[in-house]
């Protein structure tokens, strides 16, 4: 089953995600370990805006593979693993491998690549969610 992710499905999931999501151990502002809270983005998805307005999902699958998707159409696929020092990284198929570190930011989070550039503002929605088309 596909779900097609429309305005009330959006509120439906970000309601769901902020009484169903796994708590994380940072505040606001504070760097996340991702290593301390695997369970976080393990099986779920991130939806978000990227610095160029681009919306994406970046899937986290349990079993270590990540599959990404865009408004613009672009997707990827590969793997994420979690650093010894904290770090979220991304080996693509066929983009240019990243690591990135995330703070918490209100009710979602703020990523950094390399831990210093900002980058995109992302939620996490429990499970496997789909862009609206």
């Amino acid at each position: 089953m596909v779900l097609r992710f429309t305005p009330i499905l959006a509120a439906v999931f970000a309601t769901t995600a902020l009484i169903a999501a796994p708590e994380t151990h940072a505040a606001d502002d504070d760097v996340v370990s991702t290593k301390q809270n695997l369970h976080v983005y393990k099986g779920n998805t991130a939806l978000g805006t990227s610095p160029s307005g681009r919306k994406f999902r970046v899937y986290f699958g349990t079993d270590g593979t990540v599959s990404y998707s865009d408004s613009k159409g672009l997707s990827q696929k590969g793997k994420w693993l979690i650093t010894d020092d904290g770090m979220m990284c991304y080996d693509w198929q066929r983009w240019k491998d990243r690591c990135y570190s995330h703070r918490k930011d209100g009710d979602g989070f703020q990523s950094y690549r390399e831990g210093k550039t900002k980058g995109s503002r992302f939620t996490i929605a429990p499970g496997k969610v789909e862009l609206q088309k």
